[in-house]
């Protein structure tokens, strides 16, 4: 029985994984430079009866206790 090569499936799967890895190297890279900008905010919050939204970096916190 012929079996057919499965080399660019598995290189193509490969190519995969490591685009999965960049991608989330860029969102790791990405939430922090969020955390930094919500950080150095000089926030005005939006309040609602359980949260509080800052307008300008939308850096959310609860108010429900």
């Amino acid at each position: 029985m012929d079996q057919t090569s499965i080399d660019k499936p598995t290189c193509h799967v490969l190519k995969l994984k490591y685009e999965i890895i960049k991608l989330n190297q860029k969102i790791t890279q990405l939430e922090k430079e969020v955390k930094s900008i919500q950080e150095n905010c000089r926030h005005v919050f939006y309040e609602t009866d359980v949260t509080r939204s800052c307008i300008k970096c939308h850096y959310v916190e609860s108010t429900y206790y």
